[in-house]
């Protein structure tokens, strides 16, 4: 049996750790700017926009606790135009996405989800 060896050359951002294939897009990631952690595991936060329950189709605000905080990472186009409008001096950067920890106020189900930071608020600390 011939065992063959292939080496492969990865650029790494150094804020998000995403890998790139050549150096120009990898140099583009680390330019892009990088979001402040607005939330700590274990904050008690509300969702801003309602959310529908399958179960009841009836629309809530949960409240919930934070799990765990993905990223940064590279921003989306959702994020970018729902929840920044477009804003050309933020579009573009690393962001952190919250795993919430919640119980559906309809119909009692344990969910867990992922949310940014402008989809949430501070209930307390």
């Amino acid at each position: 049996m011939k065992k063959v060896v292939q080496t492969r050359i990865l650029y790494v951002c150094s804020k998000c750790r995403t890998k790139y294939s050549n150096k120009k897009d990898a140099a583009r990631c680390e330019k892009r700017t990088r979001e402040k952690e607005t939330f700590r595991v274990g904050d008690a936060v509300q969702n801003i926009e309602p959310r529908t329950c399958q179960m009841r189709q009836k629309n809530y605000i949960f409240s919930g606790r934070i799990a765990k905080i993905f990223g940064p990472k590279p921003s989306d186009y959702e994020y970018e135009v729902k929840w920044l409008g477009g804003k050309t001096e933020r579009v573009n950067g690393h962001v952190f996405q919250y795993e919430i920890e919640f119980n559906c106020p309809r119909c009692g189900e344990k969910r867990q989800e992922l949310y940014y930071a402008p989809e949430l608020r501070v209930i307390r600390r």
